[in-house]
Formats: C-alpha cells, sequence, structure tokens
C-alpha cells in the first residue's frame, strides 16, 4: 500500500470510527449502504479527504459510490494527477 493509499484509508476508517468504534480495516470492503454513513458524511469524507491529499475533486462523482474502496480509487487517481 502506497503512503497516499495509507493516508486515504486511514481518514475512511476514521469516519467509520465516529459512527461505530469498532469497524476495522475490512470494513473499508463493505458497502456504503451497510456502513450506517449518509450523504452528509460521505460529503465530510470527500472534503477531507480533499483536504488530507490537497486535491480538489468532483462531489457530484463520489455522491454515487457504492464502496468506499470506489473514493480510494478516486482519491489515489486525483493525488497522480497533482
Amino acid at each position: 500500500m502506497s503512503d497516499i493509499e495509507s493516508r486515504i484509508a486511514d481518514a475512511m476508517l476514521a469516519k467509520l470510527r465516529e459512527r461505530d468504534p469498532s469497524l476495522g480495516p475490512d470494513d473499508l470492503t463493505r458497502p456504503v449502504a451497510d456502513l450506517d454513513l449518509d450523504s452528509l458524511d460521505l460529503v465530510e469524507l470527500h472534503q477531507q479527504l480533499e483536504r488530507e491529499l490537497q486535491v480538489k475533486g468532483d462531489l457530484r462523482e463520489t455522491a454515487g459510490f457504492a464502496f468506499l474502496s470506489d473514493f480510494s480509487t478516486y482519491f489515489v487517481k486525483l493525488a497522480s494527477q497533482g
């Protein structure tokens, strides 16, 4: 796992643990719908990843992601372009 992927995973895990402290790294592969995250959580996650990686993404693209791994793929791509 690259440094960027690790930073993204850490940010996503922190967001999950705000809802349920018992969640762990394995939960990052579960569908968003199973994780008790709502639209506001996903917007906050998107904005947090933008700040963490110093990139600008498009909320319209990430709003439809079914898996947290989609966020990772999206932000790794953004970070590699910057």
